[in-house]
């Protein structure tokens, strides 16, 4: 039996202080990830099942199953450039327009693939393409997001308490030692 291609992996770090980024190279022998920023191990028991598996599935962050794929592009950027484009349309015709989209499309075209984890957020570059999850699937995000179904390890299925504390208060994370986070709106 052949080895599993290796892949790399980004999850927001589990820890109730932390929330940065944990990144590296996921293989067979990979049983946990450090965050550099807080030095908490977070243990990846589904690695396995994960390199083995067509479609990437379980997620070895949360253990959740359901993952999905999308384009690893920075979608402002790309809306930034048919944005360009259509400012400058009356000056050039339109043409500006349909050269944006050309250029949009053709950068769509040629960046590769990422599986994310609908529960955590965990993502996944650099698999082939038949292990490709399926797309996007709004109702089984909603499901997620509004706390209807949970993934095996649900105190680490979360986006990471730096990213929410942001989102909830519109501003940056208090320093060390400011206190708990504010509760949810």
């Amino acid at each position: 039996m052949s080895t599993p291609a290796a892949l790399d992996l980004a999850f927001a770090c589990p820890a109730p202080d932390c929330g940065e980024s944990v990144e590296g190279r996921l293989t067979a022998g990979t049983a946990a990830m450090t965050c550099s920023a807080c030095q908490t191990e977070t243990t990846l028991p589904e690695t396995e099942a994960l390199l083995a598996s067509r479609p990437l599935t379980p997620c070895p962050v949360c253990g959740c199953t359901e993952l999905y794929s999308q384009r690893d592009f920075n979608r402002k950027v790309g809306l930034l450039i048919v944005a360009i484009g259509c400012v400058l349309g009356p000056w050039t015709n339109w043409i500006s327009v349909v050269v944006a989209i050309l250029i949009d499309f053709a950068l769509w075209m040629t960046v590769p693939q990422v599986a994310i984890c609908y529960s955590c957020n965990a993502q996944f570059r650099r698999f082939a393409k038949d292990r490709r999850p399926g797309d996007f699937d709004i109702a089984v995000h909603d499901v997620y997001k509004f706390g209807r179904r949970f993934a095996p390890r649900r105190e680490r299925a979360v986006a990471g308490p730096k990213v929410l504390h942001e989102l909830w208060t519109g501003g940056p994370k208090p320093g060390p030692g400011s206190g708990p986070l504010p509760p949810l709106p």
